[in-house]
C-alpha cells in the first residue's frame, strides 16, 4: 500500500550548507514539517525517482542490496552519505511489471546521488529504511507516464506501506546558478510550472517554447513531472509548501495527496 501521499522535494546541495551554518531557511522548515508528518505515516519502504540519474535507453530501477551515496555536487564542503539498504525484491516486481506494461525498463546497480539523498537526509534523517532507486529516461512524455502510472498500481498492491519521493528540480540553468547571474526567465518558468501543479493543468507542463527551453534549461526536460504525472492516475492538483529560488535554478516543495 501507499502512503497517502507523493512528494515532490529538491534536491540542492546549498540546502545541506544552509543547514550546516544553522541557518533556518522558509525550505528548512518546510522540510522538517515534511519529515515530522513522514514519520508519522511510517513507510516501511522508500521508492525514490531522482531527476540526477538519467539513461538514453530504458529507464533503470536498482536492484542492489544495499546503495552506497555517490557525490554528484563536489565542492561545497558539506557533503551528505546516506547509504542505505535496498529492496531487490520490489526492484524486480518494478522491472515485470513495466516490460508487461510495454515500457523500456530494466534492473541496474548503481548507488545513490542527490536526487535521493538530498531529499531523504531531510525528510528520513535518523532511518535507513530499504530504498529502491529509480532513474529517468529520454523516452516521451507518453511513456514517462505509462512508467509512472506502471509504479503506482504495483505499489498500491503491496502489503508493505510505500512511501513514494521525488527528486528534482524546476528550472535548472547550472551556468547562471554557479556564476550567480540572475536570469528573471527562468522565475517566471519556474512560476508558470508552479501554476501548472496547483490547479491540476499538467498540460501546461509542456507548454513552453525550445527557446525559453534552451535558456531555462528545466531539469531532465521535466520528464521527472511526467513520471509523476503518471503516478498520481489522474490530473490532480499539487499544494506547493515551499519554493526557493535562486539565480538560473528553481527548488519547489510539492506534495499531492494519492486518494
Amino acid at each position: 500500500m501507499l502512503t497517502p501521499r507523493a512528494l515532490l522535494v529538491p534536491t540542492l546541495p546549498t540546502l545541506l550548507v544552509d543547514e550546516h551554518r544553522r541557518h533556518r531557511t522558509e525550505m528548512l522548515v518546510a522540510l522538517e514539517a515534511q519529515s515530522a508528518r513522514l514519520h508519522g505515516e511510517a513507510p516501511e519502504i522508500v521508492v525514490a525517482l531522482s531527476a540526477r540519474w538519467g539513461s538514453e535507453g530504458p529507464f533503470l530501477v536498482d536492484a542492489g542490496k544495499r546503495h552506497r551515496t555517490l557525490t554528484d555536487y563536489p565542492g561545497f564542503g558539506v557533503e551528505v552519505r546516506y547509504d542505505c539498504p535496498g529492496h531487490p525484491e520490489l526492484a524486480r516486481a518494478l522491472v515485470a511489471a513495466g516490460i508487461a506494461a510495454g515500457v523500456r525498463v530494466a534492473a541496474a546497480k548503481r548507488g545513490v546521488d542527490s536526487g535521493v539523498t538530498v531529499p531523504l537526509h531531510f525528510l528520513l534523517p535518523a532511518s535507513r529504511l530499504p530504498v529502491v532507486p529509480l532513474s529517468l529516461a529520454d523516452r516521451s512524455p507518453a511513456e514517462c507516464r505509462a512508467w509512472g502510472a506502471t509504479l503506482r498500481t504495483v505499489l498500491a498492491a503491496r502489503p508493505e506501506r510505500i512511501a513514494f519521493v521525488v527528486g528534482g528540480m524546476l528550472s535548472d540553468n547550472q551556468h547562471a546558478w554557479r556564476l550567480r547571474r540572475d536570469l528573471p526567465e527562468a522565475r517566471a518558468f519556474d512560476e508558470r510550472i508552479l501554476e501548472a501543479l496547483r490547479s491540476g493543468a499538467w498540460d501546461a507542463v509542456r507548454s513552453g517554447s525550445p527557446a525559453e527551453a534552451e535558456r531555462v534549461q528545466p531539469q531532465a526536460g521535466l520528464r521527472h513531472l511526467e513520471v509523476l504525472r503518471g503516478f498520481l492516475a489522474r490530473d490532480g492538483a499539487g499544494v506547493v509548501l515551499c519554493y526557493e529560488s535562486s539565480p538560473g535554478v528553481g527548488a519547489a516543495l510539492v506534495e499531492f495527496e494519492l486518494g
